[in-house]
């Protein structure tokens, strides 16, 4: 009985020192899951947003433009081997880090213009985030009347970093347009009228259906592109990854 006696008095003795144990082995594992989870979120996000310059001068593109069968536009041959499709916003910083790259890589000398790749642009604005992301869209589209959607496309990002931070984005957006070679007076026709916002909210809710979360997306023949790195250069081998054998020479 004493030997038990003394047993349940070491037993008492040492229940604290195993809850204290115990509480900081439960700290120990909420620290391991939160580091984790925060490399997951960063490994999860696209490439970190490195070019804030001008995007380089792109002269007249040589390829075909259009609209595809669903109504987005495109660039290159329709029967190119390679689909790129980009889910983009046109306030998206990245989005815009993205366009820059892929024009200092030549990526429409390398691949649309020698026919080795299609782009499509799917508009995905962020509306709850970015407050001109539905305006620069529609404005995108209107230009698209006057022939003008790759260039109108361009202009905007590369002026974003000026409307973006301003208060009143729209003037400085439509002087850009302007500058790019569209009719002002007639964008500004096409919005008030709403002529395409039926078109981009339809755009906006495909890109939902496809369950994407973040811009930019790309898909390369239907796979998405893991952007850890580099835009251009992983797109670039991305695409290469795709083409026929006798393409890559």
């Amino acid at each position: 009985m004493a030997s038990s006696t003394r047993s349940g008095k070491g037993q008492r003795r040492n229940q604290p020192n195993r809850s204290f144990k115990m509480f900081y082995l439960a700290l120990g594992l909420i620290a391991v899951l939160g580091i984790g989870f925060v490399l997951f979120q960063a490994l999860s996000k696209p490439a970190s947003v490195s070019n804030t310059g001008p995007m380089p001068n792109q002269a007249g593109l040589n390829a075909p433009v259009g609209k595809t069968d669903d109504n987005y536009w495109y660039k290159g041959k329709p029967d190119a081997p390679v689909k790129v499709e980009i889910y983009a916003d046109y306030e998206c910083p990245a989005c815009r880090s993205l366009e820059v790259e892929l024009a200092q890589a030549n990526f429409d000398g390398l691949y649309v213009e020698t026919g080795k790749a299609q782009v499509i642009f799917r508009e995905f604005p962020l509306k709850t985030i970015h407050k001109s992301a539905q305006l620069t869209a529609e404005i995108a589209r209107c230009a698209g009347d006057q022939n003008l959607f790759w260039p109108i496309h361009n202009a905007l990002f590369d002026s974003q970093t000026q409307w973006a931070k301003s208060l009143g984005p729209k003037s400085q957006i439509m002087a850009a347009v302007e500058q790019a070679g569209a009719d002002r007076q007639q964008i500004e026709s096409c919005i008030e009228a709403g002529t395409y916002t039926g078109v981009i909210n339809d755009a906006y809710d495909a890109a939902i259906k496809r369950q994407l979360q973040q811009t930019p997306t790309v898909f390369v023949d239907g796979q998405q592109v893991n952007f850890e790195t580099d835009f251009a250069k992983t797109l670039m081998a991305a695409v290469d990854a795709k083409l026929p054998a006798s393409s890559n020479n």
